[in-house]
């Protein structure tokens, strides 16, 4: 175990170098070589040795969750057990979004970061942004069908190969469960014997994510090369307020709130759960993806914890899918901030109507192509928010969800924890002494 716990520690040392050495060679070579031979180095260089990381990482999610989550829910032990944590868990996630969304809130409606934007801006972004706006607007108009009655499509699949091949993890988490739910009720030696074989290809493809994860000092400071090249500081000076305080939103949760879940809820330490933790702080700041990190979540949890595999092949799956603190609470800044841009007064009960709105879209991101943001502007739209205000905050919004990211994955990896105490499992027995010390 000691030595599980130093090899992950070195680790996650070596990809916090790489995400700093990456930023500082972002900055230093953005200001001291022309756009050519950046784009250059970003085309042949930093692009592919970060795309192939990626890729790897998305390679195995597929398989790894429709594996791993089958065998968690097989060894549950009955499927009344199952409708128990999965109850449990559902108001963990449920509770901790709706304190990230009460956070973004508050800060928001006390800060007013949209007051007194510049109006010149206001229109340069709408130019800026035109093409992408369009595109989301679009997107946005057909939100509500994709949530309702559209999300009876996403989550029961009519091809369940063809919604392997793209990605959509609400389909593959319903067949993992139902695959699952099918063994746990079977009981028998070939029920048995395709557990093992699930199992195997569930632990082959975390073997293989050990293997790509030893690129990922290199990965990491290509990706964050790219992110600071990519990024135009004067957009942050008309929206810094805006960036300010969703970026302020996102350390009150993971600080404060976090905290208290793990001090008090969890019982761990708390330096014990954030070095520990780190792994998936900085795969998830450098991949803005849950789902990219999930692999990295169930090893950490499992080798630096002591989660059982049972747990996390079941909560972590479906946090990396439906559990999204981080973007609940960037989703309530971003419209509330638009709405005080143009002067959009909301009643009480709009903004009662927005939380809720949010809560259930952040829920559904999975279930919508282009994530949050046609997601967020179809609840604006419903409050009486201009939806083509969402330009204004595109020119921040890479930095921001590398941010969120974090949060979601850190609420996923809360989320197993606590189903462990709920299942009396001795966390605090895998604490080395040296930390209660």
């Amino acid at each position: 175990m000691k030595n599980n716990e130093q090899t992950s520690h070195l680790s996650g040392f070596r990809i916090l170098i790489g995400l700093i050495v990456g930023i500082i060679a972002g900055a230093v070579l953005k200001n001291s070589l022309d756009i050519e031979t950046l784009k250059s180095i970003m085309t042949n260089i930093t692009a592919p040795v970060g795309n192939a990381f990626l890729r790897s990482l998305f390679m195995v999610v597929v398989p790894l969750v429709l594996c791993s989550l089958a065998v968690g829910v097989a060894q549950l032990g009955s499927v009344e057990h199952l409708g128990r944590l999965g109850r449990k868990l559902a108001t963990f996630y449920v509770c901790t979004t709706f304190i990230a969304v009460i956070i973004g809130q508050l800060l928001v409606l006390t800060i007013e970061p949209g007051k007194g934007v510049d109006q010149t801006f206001i229109e340069t972004a709408k130019v800026n942004f035109s093409e992408q706006t369009s595109s989301l607007v679009s997107k946005s108009e057909g939100v509500k069908t994709s949530l309702w009655p559209g999300m009876v499509e996403k989550v029961i699949p009519k091809n369940i190969i063809q919604e392997m091949a793209d990605t959509n993890m609400l389909a593959i988490i319903f067949v993992g469960i139902l695959i699952g739910v099918t063994l746990l009720n079977l009981k028998n030696a070939a029920a048995q014997t395709t557990i093992q074989v699930l199992h195997t290809i569930s632990d082959s493809m975390i073997m293989i994510i050990g293997w790509v994860m030893k690129l990922a000092p290199f990965a990491v400071g290509c990706l964050m090369f790219n992110a600071v090249v990519q990024f135009d500081i004067s957009i942050i000076g008309n929206v810094a307020q805006y960036f300010g305080v969703v970026v302020l939103g996102y350390i009150i949760h993971f600080c404060v709130t976090y905290s208290l879940i793990t001090k008090y809820i969890v019982k761990l330490p708390l330096r014990y759960f954030y070095k520990n933790a780190s792994p998936i702080f900085i795969t998830s700041f450098s991949t803005s993806s849950s789902n990219a990190t999930l692999p990295t979540t169930i090893g950490t949890l499992q080798k630096n914890f002591g989660v059982p595999e049972r747990i996390t092949t079941f909560c972590a799956p479906l946090g990396a899918t439906i559990n999204m603190d981080g973007t609940a609470l960037f989703e309530i800044v971003a419209a509330l901030f638009i709405a005080q841009v143009f002067g959009v007064h909301l009643s009480p009960a709009d903004h009662l109507t927005l939380v809720v709105l949010v809560i259930v879209t952040s829920v559904g991101v999975a279930g919508v192509p282009g994530g949050s943001i046609p997601l967020l502007m179809s609840a604006m739209a419903t409050v009486g928010i201009p939806p083509e205000g969402i330009a204004l905050i595109l020119g921040v919004d890479r930095l921001l969800d590398m941010g969120r990211t974090v949060l979601n994955t850190t609420g996923d990896s809360l989320a197993s924890l606590y189903l462990s105490r709920v299942e009396k499992v001795p966390l605090e027995d895998f604490i080395p002494k040296v930390e209660n010390s």
